[in-house]
């Protein structure tokens, strides 16, 4: 049964090898609390009355966090954390202490033929990178009935690149597309053009962390992400979402914060030096 819930959410989430599932889980859902609890001036009694936590997975192709979850949960879990399957396919659902607190949502981060980083969200589809252009993926994502997301990333938005991405504005309908900002375009950049056309043409920004693959780096899980207030079924975690960001009604807003400079290039330098 769905009930009209507020849904705080991470829209781009990794969970690397070498990262302390634990701390990432605990760190993830107080960000998430707290952010929205800052950005949205609500008291600590009205934050917990009625939200729903998700995580919108990104997996690289070298990592399968979700699949060796749903294989062995009991290699993850703790005394305190259990992560339990749920009955679709794309979600698992985080206790902690027996309560319910987080939904785990399959997805994958995927490169196009063109350099571009196209999000698979709330599914199971898998495709190596750099075998298709921008435009098969994004339809196999959308056949495969999940969540297709452009995501932006720093320098990956200019010249040739840029004219893909007008281009894939201009030729999908909103309702096939969603555009994915980062904590990454740190607090002096403003919003790119092409993201200020697709808002207009109607397509929904949604907002995550994007965690690098280096140690410490759960810390951000959480940090910046976006709410909508909608349906939600417990039991079916993934179609929810899927209807909710295909309605055209559903307003969607930002919270938390994204890198100020000199984080962002603290973040950026060791991306470089990988």
């Amino acid at each position: 049964m769905s009930y009209s819930k507020i849904l705080l959410i991470d829209g781009h989430v990794h969970i690397y090898p070498y990262y302390n599932v634990s701390r990432a889980i605990k760190n993830g859902i107080n960000n998430l609390q707290l952010a929205f609890k800052k950005s949205a001036g609500l008291s600590y009694r009205e934050r917990d009355n009625g939200y729903i936590l998700i995580w919108l997975l990104t997996e690289r192709s070298d990592c399968n966090f979700f699949k060796q979850v749903i294989d062995a949960p009991h290699k993850f879990g703790n005394d305190n954390i259990k992560f339990l399957p749920g009955d679709e396919n794309e979600a698992i659902l985080v206790e902690i202490e027996g309560k319910p607190m987080l939904y785990i949502l399959a997805g994958r981060q995927i490169v196009t033929k063109e350099g571009l980083e196209i999000l698979s969200l709330a599914s199971t589809y898998y495709q190596k990178d750099k075998e298709k252009s921008i435009g098969e993926v994004i339809n196999s994502i959308v056949n495969s009935g999940g969540i297709a997301a452009l995501n932006w990333a720093p320098g990956k938005w200019f010249f040739s690149r840029g004219k893909v991405i007008k281009r894939v504005i201009e030729e999908y309908a909103p309702e096939n597309l969603v555009i994915c900002d980062t904590s990454l375009r740190n607090t002096l950049w403003p919003m790119p053009k092409l993201m200020i056309a697709a808002q207009k043409r109607g397509f929904k920004i949604i907002a995550g962390s994007d965690p690098l693959p280096f140690n410490s780096e759960e810390k951000y899980i959480g940090s910046y992400g976006f709410y909508l207030t909608g349906d939600f079924d417990i039991n079916y975690p993934a179609k929810s979402l899927q209807l909710l960001l295909k309605q055209a009604q559903v307003n969607i807003s930002f919270f938390g914060k994204r890198n100020n400079v000199f984080t962002f290039c603290k973040r950026q330098y060791k991306i470089m030096m990988a």
